[in-house]
């Protein structure tokens, strides 16, 4: 399993925040799934990337990717997100990010945002708290679990860039507005 990577902000980019609305029709436009989103949380949506049901040791679990929209309290306007990985509760790693654009190109990217208890890294999962060996253990775990589900490759640098190029061709398409310090709009 690729590790995402802990990515610093481009030259002349600046953090920017987008609506739960944007981020809906973001995650419905890459996945091509009009139920991809639940919003159930008031304080994230999230998003499935990658979902299979399988049976794995005599107990039905559903592996899968997904990335999360970490809001305000009513999850209007985006905080942060988290790729996650999600073999079940236990086993399980992520990635946080902020978006950043670079106004003078109206390209979007994924930043590092960095993990409050080792700030040293994005990364989280596994209940790892402040220790980084337990999360590299983690990792290792999850990465093992992950390629023995078949969930290997189903989240990879690539596709995240994939992912910002959409709202970057919006960008560049005029369909995408900032009110009060917040992105929304987007395109079909």
């Amino acid at each position: 399993m690729e590790d995402l990577g802990n990515y610093a902000a481009p030259q002349n980019a600046v953090q920017a925040n987008i609506s739960g609305t944007l981020f809906t029709k973001w995650m419905i436009k890459y996945t091509g799934n009009a139920n991809c989103c639940d919003p159930s949380n008031p304080f994230q949506i999230v998003a499935m990337l990658s979902t299979k049901t399988v049976n794995w040791g005599g107990m039905e679990i559903k592996p899968n990717w997904h990335l999360t929209m970490m809001g305000n309290r009513d999850s209007t306007v985006s905080i942060n997100f988290h790729f996650k990985v999600e073999i079940g509760k236990p086993i399980s790693h992520y990635w946080h990010y902020v978006l950043y654009r670079d106004p003078g190109t109206k390209t979007w990217s994924w930043v590092g945002d960095a993990n409050p208890l080792i700030p040293a890294t994005n990364q989280g999962g596994g209940g790892a708290g402040n220790d980084v060996q337990l999360l590299k253990s983690n990792l290792s775990l999850v990465t093992s679990v992950a390629r023995q589900q078949n969930m290997d490759g189903q989240m990879t640098k690539k596709i995240q860039n994939k992912m910002v190029a959409v709202l970057t061709k919006w960008d560049k398409d005029g369909a995408l507005n900032q009110v009060n310090n917040v992105w929304t709009g987007g395109g079909g």
